[in-house]
């Protein structure tokens, strides 16, 4: 007799932090200032997300795209489309809208998750995107973003989330099933798409975590910089949330002294970067 077989799926991994840590806590920056929640409460708001989008009849494999930065209900996306079956899209604000327009089309997103402040881009992009049919925009103020757009079957959030369910249970699907999306930027021709396996980044989340790679714990406190729309933020906020680590997510503030402060005041342990991030807030520290 041989051990079981377990399928290698990230909701395996993302349930594990709430359970253990329920009450360690995630720190978003606002416009108001400091947003947080603990970790059992982002998985009650994800598998509100789940259900809202089985709702909106979205299935195992339709891509769902974010056009958000580092904040918390970045990191639900993150939790709750893998885990429910889905494709989470993550689109590079970064890019141009040509490149975005045809990303959406290409990808053929059915949804498009969208920050307030973002939403002069995707204006100008949702005319040509038939494939995109709701847009949900997340605020600091319920319901300001939604009302303010120019989009169509435009909806807030929070409004959007308010009724669903708050248990969800996740499908069991094969370990090669595609959970995350990115394109490549810079590159001659049309970006091109990478779809990232629920196997792949199960390995990826369970090896940042050993001795020799970033080596995380459940008593750290980790900070990305790098964006949650580049390279999935590097696997940390899946690491993360199966840890059950205290997360401190900067939002759109990214000045040095922005990120200095949010390192001193939460103790930051860890933090991940690209050398010119780091660049700027030597220069700061030195001034």
């Amino acid at each position: 007799m041989t051990m079981q077989r377990t399928p290698l799926l990230l909701s395996r991994l993302m349930d594990r932090g709430p359970l253990l840590n329920p009450r360690e806590e995630i720190v978003t920056r606002t416009e108001t200032g400091l947003h947080r929640q603990c970790w059992k409460d982002l998985k009650r708001r994800a598998c509100q997300v789940a259900s809202a989008l089985e709702q909106d009849g979205i299935a195992i494999g339709d891509r769902v795209a974010s056009f958000l930065w580092n904040n918390h209900r970045h990191q639900e996306l993150y939790y709750a489309v893998p885990s429910m079956g889905a494709v989470l899209h993550t689109l590079n604000i970064r890019l141009s809208q040509r490149d975005l327009e045809y990303i959406v089309n290409h990808a053929a997103d059915r949804v498009v998750f969208v920050d307030e402040d973002l939403l002069s881009c995707v204006e100008a992009l949702a005319p040509s995107c038939p494939t995109v049919e709701k847009w949900i925009v997340c605020s600091d103020v319920p319901g300001r973003g939604a009302a303010k757009a120019k989009l169509p079957n435009v909806i807030d959030y929070e409004e959007w989330i308010a009724e669903a369910d708050t248990e969800y249970r996740w499908p069991q699907i094969d370990e090669h099933s595609p959970m995350g999306l990115c394109y490549t930027s810079g590159t001659t021709g049309h970006p091109k798409g990478v779809m990232y396996t629920h196997r792949s980044t199960y390995l990826h989340t369970m090896a940042q975590a050993m001795t020799d790679s970033l080596g995380l714990s459940a008593t750290d406190c980790v900070l990305p910089i790098v964006p949650m729309f580049h390279a999935m933020s590097w696997g940390l906020p899946f690491t993360a949330t199966m840890l059950g680590t205290k997360l401190v997510l900067p939002n759109r503030f990214m000045t040095p002294k922005d990120i200095l402060d949010l390192m001193e005041r939460e103790e930051v342990s860890v933090s991940a970067g690209v050398p010119t991030i780091w660049q700027g807030l030597r220069a700061a520290i030195e001034a």
